[in-house]
């Protein structure tokens, strides 16, 4: 546009600022640019554009890798990259340093908070793009360190088993709290009982461990005993129980149906009464179709069920349940 005003020549120019429109689900975070006289363009993309840390347990450390990216023409200058935050800093920035078009670098933030409570901070990175100094925001929460363990059963009961004969059940030990737990040992009392695994180990949070728990009574008459988890934790304990029947003369005959799948075997479970879990009766795989329980209690009531196993060692769900009473005489 041209006009005269007292005989001076005056010129004025609009400038378009270009608006990005972004698709929808993308996101383009920390984005500044400035152009040369060249007409290209500087631009500074960081991702992400908030580090959340989440807990974190007192006197650990959690990290986290921001990206920075030239999305511009031009070669971008960064020229620092500060940190400021109780429990935060920064590691992996390299300042000052160049990026060319396209390219992009990543550095890492740490979060090591030293006493509990929510902190928050910030990184600012000073560059020769418009929008400078870019920020990234910061947050993370200190927790006090807990120790725990927890088990998957608060007791054990193994019911009637013949003396002389073996029963056994799995007990899930699980870390429940937020730093590790070492495991120094785990023992039983009580005559008939023990315990196999688990000792001498550490367990990281949300990390579990099985352990077996068997019953093996050499006398007639009912039984009791603890298994007991000591740790760097609090102990735990879990109440153990069976009575021990002088067994009869009878045993359980079990036939059934070969699978029609390919397998290389069967295992055979068995549970007392009704109720309860059903534990296996032998730790080989059975390539046969039939099974004698010979460890059996006269006027005891037992259910069966049998599963397949492939030879990728894949176990099929449980068969039907049949149920038997042994004969009293």
């Amino acid at each position: 546009m041209f006009r005269s005003v007292l005989g001076v020549r005056r010129f004025t120019a609009s400038l378009t600022i270009p608006v990005a429109i972004l698709a929808a689900g993308l996101t383009l975070s920390g984005c500044g640019s400035i152009g040369d006289s060249g007409g290209r363009t500087r631009a500074l993309s960081i991702t992400p554009s908030a580090a959340t840390f989440g807990s974190v347990t007192v006197k650990t450390e959690a990290t986290q890798t921001i990206k920075v990216s030239n999305i511009g023409t031009g070669e971008l200058k960064i020229f620092s990259a500060e940190i400021v935050g109780t429990g935060f800093s920064l590691s992996g920035m390299s300042a000052p340093t160049k990026l060319a078009a396209g390219s992009s670098a990543t550095f890492n933030v740490a979060f090591k908070p030293m006493a509990a409570g929510t902190e928050k901070g910030i990184v600012s990175i000073k560059t020769n793009a418009s929008e400078s100094p870019a920020t990234v925001n910061l947050t993370g929460t200190g927790v006090e360190e807990s120790v725990k363990l927890t088990v998957s059963e608060s007791s054990l009961n193994f019911g009637n088993v013949p003396v002389s004969n073996s029963q056994s059940k799995d007990v899930t030990i699980t870390n429940s709290g937020n730093a590790n737990v070492v495991i120094a040992g785990i023992s039983v009392t009580g005559a008939g009982f023990s315990v196999g695994g688990g000792s001498d180990m550490t367990l990281a949070p949300n990390q579990s461990e099985t352990v077996t728990v068997s019953f093996n009574p050499k006398s007639k008459g009912s039984l009791a005993g603890t298994l007991t988890i000591s740790s760097n934790a609090p102990t735990v304990k879990v109440s153990l129980a069976g009575a021990a029947l002088q067994g009869g003369n009878h045993s359980v005959g079990l036939t059934w149906t070969a699978s029609t799948s390919p397998v290389i075997g069967y295992f055979i479970y068995r549970r007392t009464g009704a109720t309860g879990t059903f534990s296996r009766l032998a730790s080989n795989i059975d390539s046969s179709t039939n099974f004698t329980d010979s460890n059996v209690v006269d006027g005891a009531t037992y259910d069966y069920v049998v599963t397949a196993v492939s030879a990728e060692n894949l176990e099929s769900a449980f068969s039907v349940e049949v149920s038997v009473t042994v004969p009293t005489s």
